[in-house]
């Protein structure tokens, strides 16, 4: 008797994953009906026969996940936790993850995912901001013939497939402490444009600025980042306000993450400056590397374990569910107080 033929097999030589050669030969939905008839031609001429069994088995799905490489640096490892959260989940739900790591001269140079242009998946969770032309081509590339969702990054209105944190809320929460702690000087440390994320926690700190009556002013605001490669700065090229004890400079600052938030610390500390006696400092995240300040940051913690259920019952719907319209989902954090802020005085009252 000779060798069984598998849907795998007939998927390799077709360049399509197995789920869809499984789906053109029971007649589902998701296949076109010129793709199906070349599966089914292909199986017949293999002489491919169902098992008895086969109505019983099922077929584990590939869940690729696709990340920038600066996200994945030794200061950024917020993501690393992320990603490991996410593939527990797709192994809890009996799947399996492929990770593809996008370099910045791949990105630089548009050259889409291996596992998307091989068709080595059937779906693909993009996680953080890829740059928003690479985005574009990616999705017009893929976009109708493999499900992508986005976890902890946006698209804009076109597109509205991704799972959040709810960094607006956050953003606001985290301000509205260090009001209600009398600070009226507040900074923000972020740069702009590099992430969604970012963009989002500065709109929530605004937010909460506009509602006493106040304004970001501009010389408060300190790039974190470098803008073309997306690296952290270090606490030596923070530009702080050029006298930090003058009675003009920020008596509190929001920062985008705990890292960077740690990286102020180290820039403040240099300056001679204490925290929380001299300044207040909040951050983001709730996460921190090791070989940072002991100093307990207040913070704002994603439920990444809830981000990660949420993308995976996602994308597994849009691979059952071609035509599924998707949207945004938004998960909650939590507020944590730590001991990096301190009152200064009655709490700033709203306009």
């Amino acid at each position: 008797m000779g060798k069984r033929v598998t849907l795998e097999e007939i998927g390799k030589l077709l360049g399509v994953s197995a789920v869809t050669v499984s789906k053109a030969l029971k007649d589902q939905k998701g296949v076109s009906d010129e793709l199906r008839l070349r599966i089914q031609q292909t199986a017949a001429e293999l002489g491919y026969r169902k098992s008895r069994r086969a109505h019983n088995q099922k077929i584990p799905r590939t869940i690729g996940v696709i990340i920038a490489e600066r996200f994945l640096e030794n200061h950024q490892s917020f993501y690393w936790a992320l990603y490991q959260k996410l593939a527990e989940r797709v192994l809890e739900k009996e799947c399996v993850s492929v990770l593809e790591i996008i370099s910045g001269p791949t990105e630089a140079a548009g050259m889409l995912p291996k596992l998307l242009e091989e068709k080595r998946v059937d779906g693909a969770v993009i996680v953080g901001n890829l740059k928003r032309g690479y985005m574009e081509s990616l999705y017009r590339a893929f976009g109708g013939e493999i499900p992508l969702i986005c976890l902890d990054s946006e698209l804009g209105p076109s597109r509205r497939d991704t799972v959040i944190s709810d960094n607006i809320g956050g953003g606001y929460e985290l301000t509205d402490y260090l009001l209600s702690l009398g600070h009226r000087r507040i900074g923000f440390v972020g740069t702009f444009l590099t992430t969604s994320s970012i963009d989002d926690r500065y709109l929530g700190y605004v937010k909460a600025l506009l509602e006493r009556g106040l304004e970001a002013k501009k010389e408060w605001l300190i790039e974190d980042r470098d803008r073309e490669s997306g690296a952290l700065l270090g606490a030596e090229a923070l530009r702080l306000p050029e006298d930090p004890k003058a009675e003009t400079a920020p008596t509190a600052y929001f920062c985008n993450c705990d890292v960077t938030a740690a990286v102020l610390i180290r820039a403040l500390e240099a300056r001679g400056l204490r925290v929380p006696e001299d300044v207040s400092v909040v951050g983001f995240d709730n996460h921190l590397p090791k070989g940072n300040p002991d100093i307990r940051i207040t913070t704002y913690e994603i439920d990444a374990r809830l981000m990660a259920v949420k993308t995976v019952s996602r994308i597994l719907k849009k691979i059952e569910s071609p035509n599924d319209m998707g949207g945004i989902t938004v998960i909650g954090g939590r507020f944590i107080e730590g001991n990096s802020a301190r009152r200064i005085g009655p709490a700033v009252p709203f306009a």
